[in-house]
Parts: C-alpha cells; structure tokens; sequence
C-alpha cells in the first residue's frame, strides 16, 4: 500500500493529531519544549532563592561555623564582691544532741568563726560570741589561774598543774597532752593564747584521771573533723564521760570546767542561749575559751 501521508497539494492544508506515528513532526516539537522546561526550572530556582533570602533576612542571628556556644553556666559572686557575706557564711554554733552509752549529749560546733581566750566575769556579755565556755581551772586558795596560761603572748600565769593542753596559734586551735610542748613558746612568740587541763582522750585512748566522782561534764574535743565543745546532760564520773567521747568518735579532748559553769551560743538566726548558769564563778580571773 502506498503511504501517501506525505503527499501533500499546494492548496491542502494537513493537522497531525498528538500521538501520531509521524516521527518528523514530534521531534520538532520536543525541541520546542526543552528550552522551556528550563526557562521554567531557572524561574523556580531564583524564587526559591529569593524567599530563602527573606526567611534568613528575617529570623536572629546564628553563631558562625567557627564559633563555639558556650555552656548555660550559673555565677555566684565572691564575698568579696557583695556588701555583706551570705548568710551561709556568717558565724554561728551549730548544736547537735545524741546519745552514747545511754548518757545524752550536747555537741556545740562553731562554724566560720576564730577561737580565743579572754579573761573576766563581763566576758559572757559580749553579743558578738558565737560560742564560749570556761577554759583554764581557776584556784581556789588564791584566785590564780592554774597551770600555764598564755594571752595574746603574754604570760598570765605559770606552772603544769595539767598534761592537757589547748593552744591557739595564728585562728589554728591544737589539742594535745605533753607535759613539755612547743606550743608554749609558740603562743609566746606569736601573740597566740595557751591553758592547761585535764586529759580525756589521746588518739582515741582514754586518758585516766584522779577524780573519780560524778558531775556535769564538759570537753573541749576534736570530733568529725572540728574543734567542738560536748557537754553532757548526764552527771558522770571522769572515766565514763572519757569512755563516752571515745565510743562517740572523739579523736583528742581535754576537760573543761564542769558542773553548772555556762556554755554561751548564737545559733544560725541569731538567737543567743546558754546552757548552766552565767553566775557560776565569781572569781576576777575567771577565763573563758571563745569563738567569734
């Protein structure tokens, strides 16, 4: 069969449906179409860019590729840079009581404060004391301190009534027994403080004594990593309030006046209490170890 699709007369006019097998005309027409697709794709892409522009125009600013972001972090100013300290850092006693051996204690723990020894009955006035209780043995024949007794590194009174000792050298508070201690002429040389009294506990160890019967007792003690005043509210004889101490956890602890002798605190809020009685001694050259 002839295929005279092709023949076409100078006054014929031919239409080629979409679809038909004729090759020539439908590559014509693909030609035709390439450049617009990507007229069309290259519009679409300058749009894209263009509102991108705009998004990125709009939003805050990033930190560059090169730049680190820093951790969230939260700054508490140094006591020196406020006015006044914290109020976690002002002086005060903290008390704990328990009970050991079925006798009960008190535990007075001084906290960001410096001990001293100051010597007079006006001494328990003071407002500024946080915590304070008796020291050194006063004499009751003479009204002397006994024993050794050193103040601000003046020697107040002399001998070695006791083995026990406290010094005070430079705010560093020491408990030992030693009837010959350096801390002696230590204090001396220093302007420091140092008294004598009896032993209680030695590395530990209990330290006999001669007294044997029962009173109030109260310690000057080296306990959980503090210098501390115990009391008890028991009456005990010298070795059971020893016993006690060390079964407590007590490392080194020299006694102190017992009975109704007075221990003076100010807790956290600042309120003042004491424990015993502010009149107990009457003597001129009663003296007393404090914290402020």
């Amino acid at each position: 069969m002839d295929d005279k699709r092709y023949d076409i007369n100078d006054d014929e006019i031919r239409v080629i449906a979409p679809g038909s097998n004729d090759s020539t005309p439908h590559q014509k027409g693909k030609g035709r179409k390439a450049p617009v697709i990507l007229l069309s794709s290259l519009g679409l892409l300058i749009l894209g860019g263009l509102v991108w522009l705009i998004i990125i125009s709009n939003s805050p600013g990033e930190p560059s590729p090169t730049q680190s972001i820093p951790p969230s972090q939260t700054i508490t100013p140094k006591a020196s840079e406020s006015n006044s300290l914290p109020a976690e850092l002002d002086a005060f006693c903290k008390v704990v009581d328990t009970t050991i051996n079925n006798s009960a204690l008190k535990i007075f723990i001084p906290r960001f404060a410096t001990p001293v020894l100051e010597i007079g009955k006006g001494v328990p006035n003071d407002s500024s004391i946080v915590l304070a209780a008796m020291a050194a043995d006063v004499r009751g024949d003479n009204g002397e301190i006994a024993g050794a007794y050193v103040l601000k590194g003046n020697l107040i009174s002399k001998g070695q009534a006791k083995a026990g000792f406290c010094s005070i050298i430079n705010g560093e508070i020491s408990i030992g027994v030693a009837e010959a201690t350096p801390m002696l002429e230590q204090a001396l040389e220093t302007e420091g403080y140092f008294f004598r009294q009896y032993p209680l506990v030695v590395g530990g160890q209990i330290v006999e004594n001669k007294p044997k019967g029962k009173a109030l007792r109260k310690a000057l003690a080296e306990y959980d990593g503090a210098t501390c005043i115990i009391a008890s509210l028991d009456r005990l004889s010298f070795l059971d309030f020893a016993r006690t101490l060390v079964d407590l956890g007590v490392k080194n602890a020299i006694y102190l006046p017992g009975g109704d002798s007075p221990v003076i605190f100010m807790d956290n809020e600042g309120d003042r209490s004491v424990l015993g009685n502010l009149r107990s001694s009457d003597y001129e050259n009663v003296n007393y170890i404090i914290w402020r």
